[in-house]
């Protein structure tokens, strides 16, 4: 991964945009949906940018670059056709310690701006690391049809509800449970009302002790395309992750990113069964076949923990 993902507070962010054009008037465009604050120098601008000056919505300097213009700033668009111009404000911007963004050369950006599907305050970002643009916008297009309108609307909601829900429960697995159910609720997905919806499952659930344990066999593929979307699922839900050595790293990064891994070996045994004593949800990433008598499986049978198994999809 050759580019950090980072989403930065734009109330922060200063921006310097140098250029007038179309091109400029698209970053000054998207960066006019959050409070970032915007300085545009140019001798001319394009209508649309003339517009935002007039609605003083974004200072306007009418002229040409100057490296005094990178003070107090943290970010810089440079969207010029001169090459000679947009290589000398690189390294101005790198001297000063202002992060640039030369419009259309990879080379010369110290960050580049993804693709992007908005459904504020949810917003999904995504990048072809500057490799292949039009596949990152084959991607994006198929992507908006896929995640409905509403979803900004569910997480303000969500939200809005998140001390309600804390007062309610107790621990976090309660209120990580709650919100699982919540957000696969069929009538969440047909647009049934959010309140209503909300009220009369927090109603109905309890504040009780987490004895939510199982365990979860996963027999892990070769290739991540070859897990089912139940094992996935289930991945990701886990309280702890262990796994054969041999497991694909692509594999492991799958499961929920904050939940404790560890390799399977004859010392962790006894620590996992004790997870489970305590009500985790535990899933074991295996190679092949588990053994009828592995001590988890019998630990399973013995405890009556709930025990599912999931296969590849080549199995």
């Amino acid at each position: 991964m050759n580019y950090f993902p980072i989403f930065l507070d734009a109330k922060m962010i200063n921006v310097l945009v140098v250029g007038g054009g179309e091109i400029a008037s698209a970053k000054i465009d998207l960066l006019m949906k959050s409070p970032a604050k915007v300085t545009v120098v140019s001798p001319k601008v394009s209508a649309n940018i003339q517009a935002l000056i007039d609605d003083n919505r974004i200072i306007y300097i009418n002229g040409s670059y100057e490296i005094s213009q990178l003070a107090g700033k943290q970010l810089v668009f440079v969207a010029t056709e001169n090459r000679r111009l947009n290589e000398q404000i690189n390294l101005d911007a790198r001297a000063q310690g202002v992060l640039a963004n030369v419009v259309d050369n990879a080379d010369l950006c110290h960050f580049i701006t993804p693709a992007i599907i908005d459904r504020s305050p949810m917003v999904f970002a995504m990048v072809s690391s500057g490799q292949s643009p039009v596949l990152l916008r084959y991607w994006r297009e198929k992507l908006e049809t896929m995640i409905p309108q509403s979803l900004g609307q569910l997480a303000s909601f969500a939200g809005a509800k998140r001390q309600a829900v804390k007062d309610h429960f107790s621990n976090f697995a309660n209120r990580r449970l709650f919100w699982e159910r919540f957000f696969t609720n069929t009538g969440i997905e047909q647009g049934v009302d959010l309140e209503t919806t909300f009220n009369t499952q927090l109603a109905s659930s309890m504040d009780k002790a987490n004895n939510q344990a199982e365990l979860l066999l996963i027999n892990a593929p070769e290739h991540p395309d070859l897990l089912t979307l139940g094992a996935v699922r289930n991945m990701q839900k886990a309280d702890n992750i262990l796994h054969d050595a041999n497991v694909a790293p692509n594999i492991i990064d799958l499961c929920r990113r904050d939940a404790p891994k560890a390799i399977s070996n004859d010392n962790n045994i006894a620590q996992t069964l004790a997870l489970l004593q305590q009500g985790k949800r535990v899933c074991y990433l295996h190679l092949g076949d588990v053994a009828a008598d592995h001590p988890l499986l019998a630990a399973a049978e013995d405890k009556n923990y709930p025990l599912y198994r999931f296969n590849c999809a080549s199995q």
